[in-house]
């Protein structure tokens, strides 16, 4: 496969909370080293934000979910916050989600790519080249769960849907559920999104609710079936 950007190397910015995840997009990179050029690197949201205003780069790839050992905001709430201080770079998110409402709500963030990391060795590359070129990237493994959500379905519809399908989810209550299984109590992750105890455990019961589930356990399978998790 041969790339016919710029003489000038493409600057990239790589972030993952993965070392080994890290070492991988390095190593895809490399075969194309004359044609990208990653120029920084990090493991966590505050740390990537500290890099991105002293390191130029012209693409960032990113996991969905950066913590920090101080803890961070939620997925979508920092994919936001970096749309909204760099509007024009362009951004590939890395994700095990396959969750309809936050993978859509990814895409309305604003972000350019999203790449399944199970498909990562043959999709970054060309989402690399698509995204530079202009256009939005979904991975394979991801353009069925984004195409044709019913707008009352898709994130930012509120948190209230009814139903019991997963793609019903509001992206909130998604969130809330992705959170909850990775083992965050309620308090915990209140404190993380910046939002009341009250409002968290009403997100998590509606979510349950509309699941047809009664039980945490139910819960935590639930969302490692159903790609909520990361």
């Amino acid at each position: 496969m041969t790339m016919s950007w710029n003489n000038a190397p493409v600057r990239l910015v790589i972030a993952d909370d993965h070392p080994v995840v890290l070492l991988g997009i390095r190593a895809l990179l490399q075969e194309f080293r004359a044609e990208l050029e990653v120029v920084g690197e990090a493991s966590g949201a505050r740390e990537l934000q500290a890099l991105l205003s002293t390191c130029e780069c012209e693409l960032l790839i990113t996991d969905y979910s950066m913590p920090d050992d101080v803890g961070s905001e939620d997925g979508l709430a920092w994919l936001k916050r970096l749309r909204r201080d760099r509007p024009a770079l362009p951004v590939i998110v890395l994700t095990m989600i396959h969750n309809p409402a936050l993978v859509r709500g990814m895409l309305d963030a604003g972000v350019n790519g999203v790449v399944a990391k199970a498909a990562m060795t043959r999709e970054l590359v060309l989402a690399v080249r698509t995204v530079l070129g202009g256009r939005t990237y979904v991975s394979e493994d991801l353009r069925d769960v984004v195409v044709d959500i019913p707008t009352a379905q898709r994130a930012g519809s509120g948190d209230d849907g009814a139903g019991g399908e997963v793609s019903i989810l509001s992206r909130r209550e998604a969130e809330v559920v992705r959170l909850y299984a990775s083992g965050l109590s309620i308090t915990q992750i209140a404190e993380r999104v910046h939002r009341s105890v009250k409002t968290i455990s009403q997100q998590k019961n509606n979510a349950m609710r509309k699941l047809g589930l009664t039980s945490n356990s139910q819960l935590y399978e639930y969302a490692r079936v159903k790609g909520l998790t990361t």
